[in-house]
This record gives C-alpha cells, sequence and structure tokens, in this order.
C-alpha cells in the first residue's frame, strides 16, 4: 500500500536460537533464563514420552524440576563446535536426569522387585511348556493373585518397564527391532538379540503388538493409544509394562547379565 511502512522480515527461530546463543557466550549466565524457556518444549517432550513408564501415584509435573536441571546442565556443558544439534545433545541428558530422578526415589520394594522378577519366569517357563504367551490371567493364576492384584503390580513395575532402555551396546530396545543395518553392524551379538526380539514381538497378542508399535514407531500418546482401544491411559501403561516384562522373559535366557533385573 502506497504510504505504508516498509514490511521488516520476520526472523526465524533459527536466527532467534542463534541470536540467544550468541547472547549466552557473551554474557553467560545471564541469557541461561532465554534459553531455557526457548528449549522448554523439549523437557516437555522428554517427561511425556517417560511418562508411560510413571506409577499411578507420580504425577508427570512432579519430575518437571529434574527435567529442568538436565537441561541447564546441557546448556552450561554444550559445546556446538561437536557439530551436534543442541536438541539431540540435550535431549538423553534432561532423559537421563529424569530416570535418575525416578530411580532415586523408586518405592518399589525388594519384596515386589522379586515378584516381578517372578513374572519373568512364570513368562519364561510357560513358554517353554505351551510354546506361546501366558494370559494375563494365567500368569496371575500361577502367582497366586487376583488379575486386581496382578495389574496392581504391573502398575508399580512400570519404572522398570521400557523398550527405550538399552540392550547389547545400549542401542535402545525398540530400535533394535527397528534397524537391521545398525544390527548388522554392531555384530553377532546384537543381530541375535534382533532376532529374539522379533520373535518375542510376534508372540505378543494384537493389542500388545499394537500398543508398542503406536508408542515407539508412531510416537503416539498414551491418550491418543487410549480412545483408539477405548481404555484408559492407566490400562495402557499397565498392558505396556507387561508387554516388555514378556519381551525380557524372552531376553534373559540369552542375555542374563544384559536383562537381568
Amino acid at each position: 500500500m502506497i504510504g505504508s511502512a516498509p514490511v521488516k522480515p520476520v526472523a526465524s527461530a533459527a536466527d532467534s536460537h542463534a541470536a540467544l546463543w550468541n547472547a549466552f557466550r557473551e554474557n553467560g549466565g545471564d541469557a541461561v533464563d532465554a534459553l531455557i524457556d526457548v528449549y522448554m518444549p523439549l523437557t516437555h517432550r522428554a517427561l511425556e514420552r517417560i511418562s508411560i513408564r510413571l506409577p499411578s501415584h507420580v504425577a508427570v509435573d512432579d519430575l518437571l524440576q529434574a527435567a529442568l536441571v538436565g537441561l541447564y546442565k546441557a546448556i552450561m556443558d554444550f559445546d556446538p563446535e561437536r557439530g551436534v544439534p543442541f536438541e539431540g545433545y540435550a535431549y538423553p541428558r534432561i532423559r537421563g536426569a529424569i530416570l535418575d530422578e525416578l530411580r532415586a526415589s523408586d518405592s518399589l520394594s525388594r519384596s515386589k522387585r522379586k515378584r516381578v522378577d517372578r513374572v519373568e519366569e512364570v513368562i519364561a517357563e510357560w513358554m517353554k511348556e505351551n510354546g506361546e504367551m501366558p494370559s494375563e490371567e494365567e500368569i496371575a493364576a500361577e502367582l497366586g493373585m487376583s488379575i486386581g492384584e496382578f495389574n496392581q503390580l504391573m502398575d508399580e513395575a512400570k519404572p522398570m518397564c521400557s523398550l527405550d532402555a538399552g540392550g547389547v551396546d545400549t542401542m535402545p530396545l525398540h530400535e533394535t527391532i527397528a534397524d537391521p543395518n545398525g544390527v548388522a553392524e554392531a555384530g553377532a551379538q546384537r543381530h541375535d538379540l534382533q532376532q529374539l526380539l522379533r520373535i518375542g514381538f510376534r508372540k505378543l497378542d494384537q493389542r500388545e503388538q499394537k500398543i508398542l508399535y503406536l508408542y515407539y514407531f508412531e510416537e503416539l500418546r498414551l491418550s491418543e493409544i487410549g480412545a483408539l482401544f477405548d481404555l484408559s491411559e492407566a490400562r495402557i501403561s499397565q498392558i505396556h509394562a507387561l508387554s516388555v516384562v514378556r519381551l525380557r522373559a524372552v531376553l534373559l535366557d540369552h542375555f542374563p547379565s544384559e536383562f537381568a533385573a
């Protein structure tokens, strides 16, 4: 329009981030709060991905402080000369800080840990005898529990159960399932792990397979998965925990040092 002021170009997010990093390097800690604000979505992403492991009495918001400590340390330690994007550098450190906090506050008693170990043993024994995975009802019966007691145990076991955990050479288990090229390059042991994981995955029922696939590979939220199955987030988390325990039962005999609880 004639007479109107020229439109100033809008700075891209990348330009804005670069300016904040420059200010941080020039002024030290004075700009760290601004960087924390910018990368706050990264902490929420990490918290959301870990939420499937939380017992029902632990709120995601309770772990926010740990996530922020991880982000702060990542900002202070980040070296751009290494050629790694900050998001890629910071995310595992934020996630690690959250998991450290979970471990420190883990209330799963030794007796309950033994019961979770026993779940793996029952599944492994059942598979040897029957060639298939036992149902929840069959596992509960073998343990002398009601189905309600068994589901409560699976809820309490959630901090121990994730395919984000590392296996051979520390590659997360869900990446081991999905990446045949990486497995081949890593050698025979990881190849064996991948084969066992795939065998175990096929032994899960269709609902368990779909829940693991949607969560780890499609990265759907728990609420979204629950809506697809008409189940609550808590129930999806219980099914996820049991599915991971089932896979661990397949792996335990072959990789005892890697997967012993």
